[in-house]
């Protein structure tokens, strides 16, 4: 399944590529919905192929973008000239995709992704059909002394591009995955403070709003995750409207569920299309 690509123009000029996958039209000669996919910290939406062909074997089209700074979209890498610039972006992927398809998207998001997705629905950006939290970065593991470093780069060099924390060891348990992951010429080896200031300001931002989120949400989280805190979940879901908000505990699981070590990920993916397939009727009108 080969997604169509194209690039769509921020309002401050920056381009950002985007990946649309269709259903089969045999199979589904009308879509059962649409759903936006939000990428992680460092990565890029062409990691998500395998994701986009589940979610269009339910009948869904699928629309993923590099977020700026990251794989082929434009913009400084790995910089943010704001604390919500990557809320932004996805205000205006959501407006052109509304505005194409004439219906309320369902938003996925991954880690970073997760935050974005999290702080658009909570803050109530724009209506959604239903959120997916995949790994949400909604708590960091970060010591003391990394704080303090953070605030002096924050206030002397905020673009000043620094190694990125993540040990790819502990993305999965699946060997191959890792292999590919640090083999990929579009994964970001660095971080900027600017970046890192927006997980600190949204993550607090997120749990200050969950209970206003109004979309039925499903938090697909890993308890053995050595990347984000899985502890950050489980206080947004504890503050989040209990007959909104439903979370799939996977103990062992390291932090790309999606590309977890079998039998882990097929359980992943049953809990996702399970849940997705309760929420495909009906589709809601954005008119």
């Amino acid at each position: 399944m080969v997604p169509s690509e194209s690039r769509q123009r921020m309002r401050d000029g920056t381009e950002l590529l985007l990946r649309t996958w269709q259903p089969d039209p045999e199979a589904f000669p009308e879509t059962t919905g649409s759903l936006l996919l939000v990428h992680g910290l460092a990565e890029h939406c062409g990691r998500y192929q395998h994701v986009a062909e589940l979610l269009c074997g339910l009948g869904l089209r699928v629309r993923a973008y590099d977020q700026r700074g990251h794989g082929a979209s434009g913009g400084r890498r790995m910089a943010a000239e704001h604390p919500d610039i990557f809320v932004d972006d996805l205000t205006e992927i959501h407006d052109a995709a509304v505005s194409q398809w004439k219906e309320l998207p369902f938003l996925l998001g991954h880690s970073m992704g997760g935050l974005v997705a999290a702080r658009f629905a909570t803050a109530r950006v724009r209506p959604i059909r239903a959120l997916v939290l995949s790994s949400p970065a909604l708590a960091l593991r970060l010591s003391g002394p990394m704080l303090a470093l953070h605030r002096t780069l924050l206030a002397l060099a905020p673009r000043l591009r620094v190694p990125n924390p993540i040990d790819a060891r502990y993305l999965s348990h699946d060997t191959a995955v890792v292999a590919r992951y640090r083999a990929d010429p579009l994964v970001q080896g660095t971080i900027s403070a600017g970046v890192l200031e927006s997980f600190v300001r949204g993550m607090a931002q997120a749990r200050t709003d969950a209970p206003l989120l109004e979309a039925p949400t499903l938090m697909l989280v890993a308890g053995d995750d050595r990347i984000v805190d899985p502890a950050g979940s489980r206080r947004f879901a504890a503050d989040a409207p209990k007959d909104l908000c439903e979370m799939v505990w996977f103990g062992h699981g390291y932090h790309e569920i999606f590309n977890e070590a079998e039998p882990l990920r097929s359980e992943v993916f049953a809990a996702l299309t399970g849940w997705l397939r309760s929420h495909l009727q009906p589709v809601p009108d954005a008119r």
